[in-house]
């Protein structure tokens, strides 16, 4: 389980252009379930979706996995817990151009002190779930953004992380994507992943056991 105590983020602390983007938030994100933060676009999704995927540092308050404050640990622990722990989708997809589908899902594995070989069979797997079997050896440039959306998503489950971190996945793909994308976030869920996901999309927000609106950095209700 994940819990937020007055977690807030100010960036230019003290200066002109400061900007408080994120303020006092509490919440609860619950073990093999799936947590929705809905909100307009900058409304401090991604900061708030960052603090707690240990990306960036608060100005105050805490984040606990299990009850333990792992807010004040050094970036290194942090690096560590990250790439034991969790599996990041991000909303700008972040696919590196010069590998292919395949290439990419396997990218996190160089971190990990395994041979990312012994992982093709995995990957191969992944794309295949996510429909993008007969992809896997395009390039970047070659696929629609649906499916480097899709290759993001098996990139964030190679390393068969316990919670994944979704940030507006649904963004830049298209019906047929959207509808694979959340289909296999169900899935994980019933698989018992813990599922973060950050969107202004109904349809993926339906999809939650817990559902937080976001206005002006604060969370105003939830349900």
């Amino acid at each position: 389980m994940i819990e937020t105590v007055n977690l807030t983020k100010i960036y230019n602390q003290g200066k002109k252009q400061q900007v408080e983007a994120v303020t006092d938030v509490n919440l609860t994100v619950e073990s093999g379930k799936i947590t929705a933060l809905v909100g307009p676009s900058g409304c401090g999704k991604t900061t708030l979706m960052s603090m707690i995927g240990q990306l960036l540092t608060p100005t105050k308050g805490k984040v606990l996995f299990d009850k333990e404050d792992v807010t004040s640990y050094s970036d290194g622990w942090k690096a560590v817990f990250r790439r034991k722990n969790m599996g990041f989708v991000f909303q700008h997809i972040n696919l590196l151009p010069n590998l292919n589908a395949l290439e990419n899902v396997m990218t996190p594995l160089i971190c990990h002190d395994v041979d990312p070989r012994d992982y093709k069979g995995a990957a191969l797997e992944l794309l295949d779930q996510l429909g993008l079997s007969e992809r896997a050896y395009f390039n970047v440039e070659q696929l629609s953004g649906g499916q480097q959306q899709r290759v993001a998503v098996a990139r964030a489950l190679i390393t068969e992380p316990k919670i994944i971190v979704a940030d507006e996945p649904l963004t830049f793909v298209d019906e047929a994507s959207a509808k694979t994308i959340t289909d296999f976030f169900v899935k994980l869920r019933n698989d018992g992943r813990t599922i973060l996901i950050s969107t202004h999309a109904t349809n993926l927000a339906k999809l939650a056991d817990k559902t937080y609106l976001v206005t002006d950095g604060k969370v105003i209700d939830s349900y």
